[in-house]
């Protein structure tokens, strides 16, 4: 498989072949034009599977999608208003990430950041495979890819579990040098995977976006203060993209959370434990939340504080997005939709490993070294605690216990006929019991 530069395929996964088919997708991440045209299909949709993989499905398929995905594509289309993005590249790269590594104790500024996932391409291409590996990227390749591509987001039907307009975010990261991108090679378009299991309506990425980008301005925060950076960063007020993850977080670092403000928490009664606690750090006001769209115009107020930004690799790598142009679709003639009919059941998607990962986060790390910071995709369950055992009756609690019921006289009345049982349902009607 031909992968960027800096993209490394992790090398015990193995390269699988991508089988795009236009009616097994379940949900739409991005629409865009492919130029020069000459290279095949000009409009290209990318897609989720019923597994979360993304898969690549041109426009001429568009009739073969399920009735679900032509109905986003719709929504899309009349909610943003305005004609896809073109992209000019020879090749695309598309990349799936699940976990986000910010090394620490990191000598610069704008510096390296992981991303571990999925790579399919190169696209277009007769032999499209994908494989398990690392992206590098900066940090402030990661601001502006997002920054960027949030005017192009695509848009979703809001829905009850929605409280904010759901969207699926796109970054475009470069994936080799400058001079390679000036001719259209090496671009990664970049989608944070969802769960497969909080996919039912659509698969809005904010959370995950959210997250990443709050972690990367989290990294410069900390290095603007400590090694006298840019002090509109070192004094940015910056929001958390969840208020009861912070709460948590606060709390395991030994602090005690009440209303807006944490007080540490002493690890000793008395006299001792107070003086304990006045030793410690003072009292922190818990951040407040914020949605998606603030961490993605707080991206955009800190990229031109980065020293040497734009670089001549960003610079490179935004040249080849051009605002779309109004276009004139023939008229293709439809075959008969065909009579509704209850759609089948999915299967339970397999869950996928991520133990290589650590392959490659291990070998970043330093002896005796802090841990990199990790940004996932999909956060780790709660343990649950263990079943309750029932408590044995105490004796004295015998004396409280309900005498026994005295035996039911038989009824001599004349006894009513009971009604007949119900005939059975018929197999067909289970189906909808769902």
């Amino acid at each position: 498989m031909s992968t960027p530069r800096y993209f490394v395929p992790h090398a015990a996964s193995p390269v699988e072949p991508v089988p795009c088919d236009a009616s097994e997708v379940v949900h739409v991440l991005d629409a865009f034009r492919l130029e020069p045209a000459s290279l095949g299909e000009a409009e290209w949709f990318v897609c989720t599977d019923v597994v979360g993989q993304l898969q690549l499905i041109p426009g001429s398929e568009r009739a073969r999608l399920p009735a679900s995905v032509q109905a986003q594509l719709a929504h899309h289309e009349v909610a943003s208003g305005k004609p896809p993005r073109r992209l000019a590249a020879t090749e695309l790269f598309f990349f799936s990430t699940e976990v986000v590594e910010h090394p620490s104790n990191t000598e610069g500024f704008n510096d390296p950041v992981y991303l571990y996932g999925t790579l399919t391409g190169p696209w277009p291409g007769n032999a499209v495979t994908r494989v398990n590996g690392q992206l590098t990227v900066t940090r402030g390749d990661v601001l502006a890819g997002f920054a960027h591509g949030a005017q192009e987001s695509f848009h979703y039907v809001q829905d009850a579990e929605s409280r904010d307009a759901p969207r699926a975010y796109h970054a475009l990261l470069p994936g080799d040098r400058a001079d390679q991108l000036a001719q259209g090679r090496g671009l990664v378009l970049t989608y944070p995977a969802v769960p497969a299991e909080l996919q039912a309506h659509h698969a809005a990425n904010g959370a995950q976006v959210a997250s990443v980008l709050h972690a990367v301005l989290s990294q410069l925060q900390e290095d603007a203060r400590a090694n006298q950076g840019p002090q509109a960063i070192a004094s940015l007020e910056l929001p958390v993209p969840s208020r009861a993850m912070a709460i948590a977080d606060l709390e395991l670092r030994g602090y005690e959370v009440k209303g807006d403000l944490a007080t540490p928490r002493p690890t000793k009664g008395g006299l001792v434990g107070k003086l304990a606690g006045w030793l410690q750090d003072e009292a922190v006001r818990v951040p407040r939340e914020a949605p998606p769209p603030e961490f993605l115009e707080l991206a955009r107020r800190v990229l031109p504080l980065l020293p040497g930004w734009p670089t001549e690799t960003e610079r490179a790598l935004r040249a080849h997005v051009l605002a779309g142009t109004p276009v004139t679709r023939p008229t293709v003639p439809r075959a008969p939709t065909p009579p509704a009919s209850i759609p089948p059941r999915l299967p339970t998607p397999p869950v996928r490993s991520s133990d290589w990962m650590r392959d490659f986060i291990d070998a970043h790390g330093k002896p005796g070294g802090e841990k990199p910071r990790l940004t996932r995709m999909q956060p780790k369950p709660a343990p649950r605690p263990p079943p309750a055992k029932p408590a044995s009756p105490a004796s004295w609690q015998a004396d409280f216990a309900p005498a026994p019921a005295a035996p039911a006289r038989p009824d001599t009345r004349r006894q009513e006929k009971s009604p007949a049982p119900p005939a059975k349902k018929p197999d067909w009607m289970s189906d909808f019991d769902d």
